[in-house]
């Protein structure tokens, strides 16, 4: 550390700030070039971020992440594929654009389930000749 103040860059804002309260566990920024990865995320204020799976895999599961209010998650699945395995409460805004490709939430549909309106994931990126699932263990 060495007293030095610390910068780091914020994708959203397109800018650079100093660290605030939240921590590097409440953003995912993960690539999966011609291999796989997986993440559990356990953060309980978590705030979106980026997933690529370029000829590979992605799989991250959120059943233990929380969060209130609204967020973005871009993922991007080209020439590979992506799983997000999400509470089955959670409101799902996908604005994914499909190129030979698919984005597919697998959910189980239960009759008279509500979603919570304060937990919205909205879904931004691509998927190119590859797949997006979104599937729920609840």
């Amino acid at each position: 550390y060495c007293g030095r103040m610390q910068w780091q860059y914020d994708k959203r804002a397109h800018n650079w700030e100093t660290p605030g309260t939240e921590s590097i566990e409440d953003y995912l920024d993960f690539n999966a070039i011609f291999g796989g990865i997986k993440k559990n995320v356990i953060s309980k204020t978590f705030r979106g971020g980026e997933v690529n799976a370029i000829f590979g895999g992605a799989e991250v599961n959120l059943m233990n992440a929380d969060f209130t209010g609204t967020i973005e998650l871009e993922i991007n699945s080209i020439f590979g594929g992506s799983r997000l395995i999400i509470p089955s409460h959670w409101t799902v805004k996908s604005e994914v654009a499909a190129v030979m490709g698919s984005v597919e939430d697998k959910r189980m549909v239960v009759k008279d389930a509500q979603h919570d309106p304060n937990k919205v994931l909205i879904l931004r990126g691509n998927a190119v000749f590859g797949g997006i699932d979104i599937q729920s263990y609840s």
